[in-house]
């Protein structure tokens, strides 16, 4: 493989789409997206939900007795956050795409924010090269991660509240300090996740016919001039509308839809990963740290529904922490094992056995491009994750609306006076449906390295296969081997 192999082509586009429908043919939805209170009324009644789980959750410990992980169930707070929206959010982003990021309420929040800074005078920057790379995105999430193995994060309200109104301040701060959405470009934590699971999704934004927008005056789907309206406004993540060919970036708030005046931008619903979409061969370095970090988080999380599993994945943190004496900090090794040790070794093994199979000419090279495939393979475990741990919370509900603080269902629950709730979808059938998505997600890993290279070479492709086996065979162990 020549250097110019590696060089070229940083941006690839697919022959022809796949099957696509615009979803504005229909008079309905074509009405309610070009609504002025389209997205707004949606972002208002998050964020009335943000706050008020914010506040339901301030202060409240895990009462003494009780697991925190059964607490965590019964309390309406972290129940919500961390067993109902996170998980239903993974299989959001994978499905549908960036179509959460439209209706988030800290992008209302950053954009009054900015709106005020602008009233108040107050001098906003634009995103410097690192903080548009990702860079502090990547650290963001990483150590949301770390707080979730060090201190429980997602088991403590009080600690879920305080972590809600971090990232209401942090949208607002930087709302008031910078310009152009900067919050969702440069500090959101989820932002990377959404990015990886999100550019497949079905449901995206794109241009129709080029003539269209070759003969339109003015390009008001990218004129400064409407940036700061509120609605039927330029891309306020600056793409360019006309030529926009991934979904990695845009957060589908349609209003490039609203202000294009031929009419010609298209809501599109189309099967995944469209070849008509663009595809880098080589991921950025933020973007490769990231799906690094991410994938021994997953492999962590899917290891921790089957004992035997998760035994294996934590040995070498139970002999860090028996060699340093480090036992009550056992939750901060865990977390650094997940999200920096582990994805190392890992990495370092698939990329090494990449470049002994000629995929590709050094280690660092091998990363980069393992890196946007190996994340379809890494998304379909974490939406088996995500489903396993849905139908095990989901039960809890009924329980946690008529009690929200959960003080008295989960002491009753761990005196055994209350049963605990059934999980809705026994383990088999959740390891059956992981180990198809297992399979599914690598069959679309390859077929990226087909609309890539054409017939990719076994180097490049092997990685990954042995990552989806590992994935599925441990989920297959989930509802078949304990």
């Amino acid at each position: 493989m020549s250097t110019a192999d590696v060089t070229a082509g940083l941006v690839k586009i697919g022959q022809k789409p796949d099957a696509r429908f615009d979803l504005l043919r229909f008079g309905a939805v074509r009405k309610f997206v070009r609504w002025r209170g389209y997205p707004y009324i949606f972002q208002v009644a998050a964020l009335s939900v943000f706050i008020g789980l914010a506040v339901l959750g301030w202060g409240r410990l895990t009462p003494e007795g009780v697991p925190d992980k059964l607490y965590a169930k019964a309390n309406l707070v972290n129940l919500v956050i961390w067993g109902l929206f996170w998980p239903s959010m993974i299989w959001m982003a994978v499905v549908f795409g960036r179509v959460w990021c439209a209706v988030c309420p800290l992008e209302l929040v950053s954009d009054v924010g900015e709106r005020i800074g602008r009233v108040l005078r107050i001098p906003q920057r634009d995103l410097g090269r690192w903080l548009r790379a990702g860079w502090l995105m990547v650290v963001l999430y990483a150590l949301i991660q770390l707080l979730v193995a060090g201190i429980h994060l997602h088991r403590v309200p009080a600690y879920s509240s305080v972590f809600l109104l971090g990232l209401l301040s942090l949208a607002t701060a930087t709302g008031l300090l910078f310009r152009n959405r900067a919050f969702c470009r440069g500090f959101c934590p989820v932002a990377p996740l959404l990015r990886v699971y999100g550019r497949g999704g079905m449901v995206a934004v794109r241009p129709g016919p080029a003539a269209h927008c070759q003969v339109c005056e003015g390009k008001p789907c990218v004129s400064a001039a409407h940036r700061n309206k509120w609605d039927a406004r330029s891309c306020p993540s600056l793409l360019n509308a006309e030529k926009l060919n991934s979904s990695e970036e845009c957060l589908a708030c349609t209003q490039c839809v609203k202000v294009c005046a031929p009419g010609n931008m298209r809501l599109l619903i189309r099967r995944p990963y469209d070849r008509a979409d663009a595809r880098t061969p080589l991921a950025t370095w933020a973007l490769t740290a990231f799906i690094m970090l991410l994938s021994g988080f997953v492999t962590g999380e899917v290891t921790s529904e089957w004992p035997a599993a998760q035994k294996v994945f934590q040995t070498p943190i139970h002999w860090i922490v028996q060699f340093t004496g480090m036992g009550g900090a056992a939750g901060w090794v865990e977390g650094l094992w997940m999200l920096v040790m582990f994805p190392l070794l890992l990495w370092l093994a698939l990329g090494m056995l990449t470049v002994w199979m000629r995929g590709a000419n050094g280690l660092f090279e091998a990363w980069r491009r393992m890196a946007l495939p190996m994340g379809i393979v890494i998304a379909a475990g974490h939406m088996s994750k995500g489903l396993a741990k849905f139908v095990s919370w989901v039960g809890y509900l009924p329980a946690a609306v008529q009690e929200p603080e959960g003080v008295s269902t989960s002491m009753a629950m761990a005196a055994k006076a209350v049963p605990t709730p059934a999980t809705i979808l026994s383990l088999p059938w959740v390891a059956t449906i992981g180990v198809v998505l297992t399979f599914v997600g690598l069959c679309l890993a390859i077929r990226e390295y087909r609309i890539l290279d054409g017939s990719p070479c076994i180097g490049r492709v092997l990685p990954h296969a042995l990552m989806a086996g590992v994935y599925s065979f441990v989920i297959f162990g989930w509802g078949f081997l304990q």
